[in-house]
């Protein structure tokens, strides 16, 4: 299977999986909030949040095993069973786990015996949480070997089960009276399936790249791989405070019940912002592996179709919600739950940045410049926090939203985009310039889904669904010419032709 074809293949499942976890997820949040309450809830989500900053304790070391397998298999002409040095980086990577899970149970305790008394019904929940995640630390491994072997949708469909799972759970303990402890039970289940696949996966499919022994590191190996996982770990606590401390500031500025509304009005954005960021993962792992023996040339034309492709996707997310997100959460939680028409344009303009951002980023660390990218996102995540900090005691949670465009503009893509012009051999306008036709059309579909916002609120599901389905064909037609031009026409047109072909043959196999 190509590398497209991968890529594709794992589109398919996750953006299938995606829409299951959607429609039932809607239908969660308001059975929570039914039978929680709101400020359970909202603790709840400040929990999950509490939770990505304990994901930081692998110092980068699992970080980058995605890529380092991508390369090790890149090395070895593709062929996974050929990459003779794999099972040692994994063994070695497995080892550097292990002795770092003391710290983690430390730090673990510490922010378990820190939460604030106002937050005390989180203290247990908490608790089952963090246990469960010390002890399943090292099984972050297996997921990320099975990443970097582009093992893509297997890991999609295990996404699928343990979502299943961890919502059924949570659902019956909800109705059997267990409160907010539901969520944690369920939250757990969830994690054990997962582990258990990933390993079963590796076992059957892959034995060959598991280490008979965990390998001792040298020091020079030591060194190079923690250095490594230091930028990493950088870069990703830079990225935990992009996207998970929004709601803990507002909880701690303004409240748990006041994270709702703020969650409510984000959702639908939130859900669908993940179409576009699962593009971008997904494609990660083949751009480390182009690192390895593609020329500059194919790179640049590579990422300017990915960059295309994701503010393609960006762009009608913005357009529909924008469309429809006032009627949308009226018709899901009530209209108190909706924090207005200034707060949905601010999140979504930010989306849209932090998407161009995202491509450019993910490119730069396929490249294998951790230190910069760290750095700047370290910078950008800093200068958020502090602008949402002072926004948010000065203007409620708006200034959130507002913390994050500041960011993105000011520190992040000047940065990533000025490193992915030099690694692609192009100039910084060569990568904006195939960009220019898309924003034009952008701008106009845009003040017509203002217009409709500000003028049309319906809170009826089925006439929000026409007005998201007519404003996907809108935008549809008039940016299928960008999709159909290089470089993202390279990708487009043989996938077209492809279904061109089928159409024939589906008709005469129903006849």
């Amino acid at each position: 299977m190509t590398r497209t074809r991968r890529i594709l293949h794992g589109l398919a499942v996750g953006y299938t999986n995606q829409v299951l976890m959607t429609v039932v997820g809607l239908w969660l949040t308001t059975f929570l909030l039914t039978r929680l309450g709101q400020t359970d809830y909202g603790l709840w989500l400040i929990a999950m949040q509490i939770l990505s900053y304990l994901m930081l304790m692998d110092f980068g070391v699992v970080g980058i095993l995605p890529r380092e397998t991508a390369f090790a298999t890149g090395r070895a002409a593709g062929q996974a069973d050929q990459a003779t040095d794999l099972p040692g980086i994994i063994g070695r990577t497995t080892r550097m786990v292990l002795w770092q899970m003391p710290i983690l149970a430390l730090v673990a305790g510490v922010v378990w015996i820190g939460i604030p008394s106002d937050w005390e019904p989180l203290r247990r929940p908490l608790g089952i949480v963090m246990i469960t995640f010390v002890v399943f630390f090292p099984f972050r491994i297996l997921q990320a070997v099975l990443n970097g072997l582009q093992q893509l949708s297997f890991l999609s469909t295990v996404s699928t089960v343990r979502w299943a799972l961890a919502t059924s759970v949570t659902v019956g303990l909800v109705i059997a009276g267990f409160g907010i402890d539901a969520l944690a039970i369920g939250w757990v289940v969830g994690q054990v399936a997962a582990a258990a696949l990933w390993w079963i996966r590796l076992r059957t499919r892959y034995r060959y790249v598991l280490p008979k022994r965990l390998a001792r590191s040298s020091r020079a190996q030591l060194k190079e791989w923690l250095t490594k996982g230091f930028w990493v770990s950088v870069g990703q606590l830079a990225q935990v405070f992009l996207a998970a401390t929004d709601l803990i500031i507002i909880g701690r500025v303004l409240g748990p019940e006041a994270v709702v509304p703020y969650f409510c009005t984000a959702k639908l954005l939130t859900v669908l912002r993940n179409q576009p960021q699962l593009f971008v993962e997904t494609a990660s792992p083949a751009l480390s592996e182009l690192r390895a023996g593609a020329p500059k040339e194919h790179l640049s034309r590579v990422c300017t179709a990915i960059a295309q492709a994701i503010l393609l996707i960006s762009g009608s997310i913005f357009c529909v919600v924008l469309a429809i997100n006032e009627g949308f959460v009226t018709w899901w939680v009530g209209s108190d739950q909706y924090g207005g028409f200034a707060l949905t344009v601010l999140l979504l303009t930010g989306m849209v940045l932090r998407h161009w951002n995202t491509t450019a980023a993910y490119t730069v660390y396929a490249f294998g410049r951790d230190r910069r990218l760290s750095l700047t996102t370290l910078s950008d995540g800093i200068i958020t926090i502090i602008v949402s900090v002072v926004l948010v005691s000065r203007m409620g949670p708006i200034g959130a939203a507002i913390g994050t465009i500041v960011g993105a503009c000011l520190v992040s893509l000047p940065s990533n985009l000025h490193t992915m012009a030099q690694e692609t051999g192009t100039t910084l306008w060569g990568l904006i310039r195939p960009l220019v036709s898309l924003g034009w059309r952008f701008a106009l579909l845009a003040a017509g889904a203002t217009a409709v916002a500000l003028t049309w609120a319906p809170s009826r599901f089925g006439i929000l669904f026409a007005i998201g389905l007519g404003t996907v064909i809108i935008y549809g037609a008039l940016m299928w010419p960008i999709a159909y031009r290089d470089p993202l026409g390279t990708y487009v047109r043989p996938v077209v032709a492809s279904v061109r072909r089928r159409v024939p043959r589906l008709r005469r196999a129903t006849r």
